[in-house]
């Protein structure tokens, strides 16, 4: 009867060990926020190359977590490398989007 107990308590602690690492599993596909703002970018037919001054302003947005302050120093950036006004004000709410 105890080896009963000690396989249910067995179970019971390996499932609260998998639900505990599961937000850990479901939350890094969601971290790629910068990256989306330069994947944008890249679809619209800009030039981004990694850690360039574009890929820079979309950190921008992102480490803001979309400040009015953070979104707008993206914007001017981006809009300052000949980034359409359109196309920079999407590119930094998808680098913010959390």
């Amino acid at each position: 009867m105890r080896s009963k107990w000690m396989r249910r308590a067995a179970v019971a602690a390996s499932g609260v060990v998998v639900a505990s690492a599961l937000p850990l599993v479901v939350a890094s596909p969601a971290q790629a926020w910068s990256w989306d703002c330069q994947e944008y970018l890249r679809d619209k037919g800009y030039n981004v190359p990694v850690g360039g001054e574009a890929a820079d302003a979309c950190s921008i947005a992102e480490d803001g977590e979309g400040s009015s302050n953070s979104l707008s120093i993206c914007l001017s950036r981006l809009e300052s490398l000949d980034v359409a006004w359109k196309h920079a004000k999407t590119a930094c709410v998808q680098g913010a989007a959390r």
